[in-house]
């Protein structure tokens, strides 16, 4: 029996703060993220599931666990 082709898509954006978040410009002292910190946010196209990461291997991670469920399937 041949298996159904499975499609995995996903988009990795790399997102950095910009200088003055908005607790800074409102002179509430430091913004929530580092603002020479990137940000990872990786979407699941099909599920349009989306996460976080602060370091691309956590990202590849997510990313290769998401591949084995789809294989297990």
């Amino acid at each position: 029996m041949v298996r159904e082709t499975v499609i995995a898509s996903f988009i990795l954006r790399f997102v950095r703060p910009g200088r003055e978040g908005p607790a800074i410009a409102a002179g509430g002292g430091q913004s929530d993220s580092d603002p020479g910190e990137t940000r990872i946010v990786v979407r699941h196209v099909q599920s349009g599931y989306e996460r976080r990461f602060s370091q691309i291997d956590e990202a590849m991670c997510f990313i290769q666990s998401e591949l084995e469920l789809l294989q297990r399937e």
